[in-house]
């Protein structure tokens, strides 16, 4: 159907002579990084974009995670709290920071984690929660905190997914000790790549610039405390051009979460019509997400699987994948060891694919994906059966 793929990235781009305009400042001042003058404005920018205290802007999201964690473990070895329907890198970023990853499991309808689950799971080992914000929910933040505080834990959100969104009408960013976000080019604020963390802890944020720069002797946070001595050190800076372009995609951010909102609303048109398939853009009446990662729910009388599905867009030129799967606590990177029962996330793990979404796709492309799913509806046996003979089930 497609020569040129339709992804499912946001993959925004500014006018590139804005874009050079942008540089060329970066040139004649001759700084190219290190905390220079357009990676200023973009914290003091996108502090007040989240009504928070502080702003730390970082090479990208995952170190961010990885820094954070390894600060709040404060020298111990433990368990970080995570969903396990969630993305692949989370149990990652918590060895990196010297930590073994305890899943738990969802809320069905938010995919977020389920406070109850983290309540059962905090023990003496828990390190941090990592809780996670999705691209249709934000989940029970406030359920989530309330059991980190209870126990005396400290709690950070990946709002990668839920740039703009609000809890309870407060916006995204403020929440537990620190939230992350990504300027990866696939993102809605698009820096090429690059990332940051929000947090109104003054103590954290000034431990995070110092750490983003290798722990500098000499550089160490004022204030009281023996922090320092468990502070690791890396090169986690964001350089000037990855901040110019962030810049400017920050600008046309309400412009670009339009066009997000218009691909939705032909998408659910789509799939109003259609047995079986639903576009997934809200829970428990949260308002409208940024809609830019775009996510579909396959039950019955749909005809095909959703790896039939993933398989059939990709043959298509649609480079789709599978939403949050295979599960966490599946993976075989966690060894052989036992493996635990999370009937939500089992239950949710092969119900539901992302759609090609950004601005690499057009409404026009929506239409001719929608003819394509109705094709599907019609003559899905026939289909499946030829799938399954190709070893696609």
């Amino acid at each position: 159907m497609f020569e040129r793929p339709r992804p499912i990235g946001q993959l925004t781009a500014p006018d590139v002579d804005d874009f050079l305009g942008s540089l060329r400042a970066v040139f004649e001042s001759r700084r190219l990084t290190n905390d220079g003058a357009l990676v200023q404005q973009l914290e003091h920018r996108l502090a007040a974009f989240h009504d928070t205290r502080h702003c730390v802007a970082l090479a990208n999201a995952g170190i961010g995670i990885t820094m954070l964690l390894q600060l709040f473990a404060r020298g111990r070895r433990g368990e970080v709290i995570m969903p396990s329907f969630s993305y692949r890198g989370l149990p990652h970023f918590a060895r990196w920071a010297g930590q073994e990853p305890r899943f738990c499991d969802v809320e069905e309808d938010s995919h977020a984690l389920d406070p109850r689950t983290v309540e059962a799971a905090i023990n003496s080992r828990t390190t941090a929660i990592l809780a996670v914000c999705n691209c249709h929910s934000t989940g029970d933040i406030a359920g989530l905190c309330r059991a980190a505080e209870r126990a005396g834990i400290p709690i950070l959100f990946d709002s990668v997914d839920a740039l703009g969104g609000t809890h309870r009408d407060r916006r995204l960013g403020g929440f537990g000790q620190a939230e992350v976000y990504s300027v990866h080019a696939t993102k809605l604020l698009n820096g090429f790549e690059g990332g940051y963390i929000t947090t109104n802890e003054d103590r954290l944020a000034a431990l995070l610039r110092w750490q983003r720069n290798f722990c500098l002797a000499g550089f160490e946070p004022g204030g009281a405390g023996a922090d320092e001595d468990l502070v690791l050190g890396v090169n986690a800076k964001l350089n000037e051009i990855h901040a110019a372009m962030a810049l400017l995609s920050l600008d046309r951010l309400d412009e670009t979460v339009n066009r997000n909102r218009a691909r939705a609303s032909a998408y659910r048109a789509m799939c109003d019509g259609l047995p079986g398939i639903q576009l997934v853009l809200s829970a428990r009446g949260e308002a409208l997400s940024n809609c830019a990662r775009l996510v579909a729910e396959l039950t019955l009388p749909w005809p095909l699987s959703r790896d039939q599905m993933v398989a059939l867009l990709r043959a298509e030129g649609m480079p789709v994948a599978a939403y949050y799967h295979p599960l966490l606590h599946w993976s075989d990177a966690l060894g052989d060891g036992p493996r635990q029962h999370l009937p939500v996330s089992e239950a949710l793990a092969r119900r539901f694919l992302q759609l090609p979404s950004g601005d690499l796709v057009s409404i026009g492309d929506i239409g001719s994906i929608g003819a394509l799913l109705e094709f599907v509806a019609v003559n899905g046996g026939a289909i499946r059966s030829r799938l399954a003979d190709a070893g696609v089930a």
